[in-house]
C-alpha cells in the first residue's frame, strides 16, 4: 500500500475497516531500507507534539461472526507531550465498559469519571508522518460489584498493523487507533467478563 493511501486510512478513519494489515511487506521493507534520521525523528516528533481536540469512535468486533459494528462518538482531547508519550485527556469510562458482561461490574465501571489514557507513541515514518502507538495498562481503582472488592484495571494490545496512527502536515490533524482487549480483576485476566475487541479510532480537528 502506498504511503498516501496509509495516511488516508489513518487520519481520515473511514467508518469501515477490517483487520487485514495496511502495513504490507512492500512498504515495511520500503520503510527498513529508508529508516529516517534521528534528525528527521526529532523534527517529526516536534510538529506532532501539542494538544488536540477531536472525535472518539468506538467499534465492536465480534470474533463469532467476524464483523465489526459501530457503535459510538463523542468529542475529547489528547496531547502529544514528547517523542514518546500520547495522553488522552478525556476518556469516557463508559466507553470502557462497552465489553464487559458482567452486569455490576459495567455499571461500576460506567460510574467512574472520564480516564486519562497514556501511550508510549514511536514514529516509523516521517513523510508522512507515522507512528505505532502503545497504551499502558489503565488502572480504575478499587471497585465493588456481586458484593466484593476488587482492583480493577483494563488492558488494550499492541498490533503494528493495526495500532498506529498518523499526521497530515498540510491539514494539521492527528489519527491513530487503540484496541481494548481485557479486563483484568486483582491483576489477573478474567476472560468470562469481557468479550471481543473494543475499538477506539481517534480524528483531530485542525492543530492551532
Amino acid at each position: 500500500m502506498k504511503k498516501n493511501h496509509l495516511l488516508l486510512l489513518v487520519v481520515a478513519l473511514m467508518m469501515t475497516f477490517s483487520f487485514t494489515s495496511c502495513l504490507n511487506d512492500d512498504f515495511d521493507g520500503k520503510a527498513k531500507q529508508n529508516r529516517p534520521t534521528q534528525a528527521e525523528l526529532k523534527a517529526a516528533s516536534k510538529t506532532i507534539q501539542g494538544t488536540y481536540q477531536g472525535k472518539l469512535f468506538t467499534y465492536t468486533f465480534n470474533s463469532t461472526n467476524n464483523t465489526i459494528q459501530k457503535k459510538d462518538s463523542v468529542i475529547t482531547s489528547w496531547e502529544i507531550t514528547d517523542d514518546t508519550t500520547l495522553v488522552v485527556k478525556r476518556f469516557p469510562s463508559k466507553l470502557l465498559a462497552n465489553n464487559v458482561t458482567n452486569a455490576d461490574l459495567k455499571q461500576a465501571i460506567e460510574a467512574l469519571p472520564d480516564q486519562e489514557v497514556k501511550c508510549a507513541v514511536s514514529i516509523f515514518n516521517v513523510n508522512p508522518i507515522l507512528f505505532y502507538i502503545a497504551p499502558y495498562r489503565l488502572d480504575l481503582g478499587k471497585l465493588t460489584y456481586g458484593g466484593k472488592t476488587h482492583d480493577v484495571s483494563v488492558g488494550f494490545i499492541f498490533n503494528p498493523n493495526n495500532t498506529y496512527g498518523g499526521y497530515d502536515n498540510a491539514k494539521k490533524i492527528t489519527g491513530f487507533r487503540l484496541i481494548e482487549s481485557v479486563v483484568l480483576i486483582d491483576g489477573t485476566t478474567d476472560k468470562s467478563l469481557y468479550r471481543g475487541f473494543e475499538i477506539f479510532d481517534f480524528r483531530s480537528e485542525p492543530k492551532k
